[in-house]
């Protein structure tokens, strides 16, 4: 691992308190028009990225708080749930699991949602449709308005191209 300099270890320390890296390059002293315009790149810097992902480790180590342990917490309590016969508490788990995976009920398959999405969205592209239509049909209008008016002669519009 790259050794760090004196400020890149504060900010480490800085950053790990909040999880905000402007903010932490500040504390740690770097200059504000430094901090607004680096402080993406900084987390990307070796040595700074490799400390950063070894404290953020040992936290996990220190908390136990991983996805996988709350899965397998949410499973054991589903069968002890289920043990004693506490459905109310069994759907619960579940749900619990089915939330930290990304199974939320909003997106589930459902027919009729999906009849009354595409029933929106097909009143939705039709009107797309007619206000294009409309804004074609102003511009070839306007445009059909300058041939007339150069056609006919009108030296302001000939002027103002002679001009260009």
């Amino acid at each position: 691992m790259k050794e760090l300099t004196d400020k890149q270890q504060i900010f480490v320390q800085e950053y790990t308190k909040d999880w905000n890296c402007e903010q932490a390059m500040l504390r740690a002293g770097y200059a504000p028009k430094y901090a607004r315009h680096w402080n993406t790149k900084i987390l990307a810097a070796n040595g700074i990225k490799q400390a950063i992902d070894k404290i953020r480790a040992d936290l996990a180590a220190e908390c136990e708080f991983t996805r996988e342990k709350q899965l397998k917490d949410l499973e054991s309590a589903k069968k002890l749930a289920k043990g004693l016969e506490m459905p109310a508490a069994m759907v619960s788990a579940t749900r619990e699991q089915n939330e930290m995976l990304g199974y939320h009920r909003e997106l589930a398959p459902n027919e009729e949602k999906e009849r009354k999405r595409l029933a929106r969205m097909d009143l939705e592209t039709k009107r797309m449709a007619e206000i294009k239509a409309d804004k074609r049909l102003s511009q070839v209008a306007e445009g059909d308005k300058v041939i007339e008016s150069v056609l006919e002669g009108d030296s302001g519009v000939v002027r103002a191209a002679d001009g260009i």
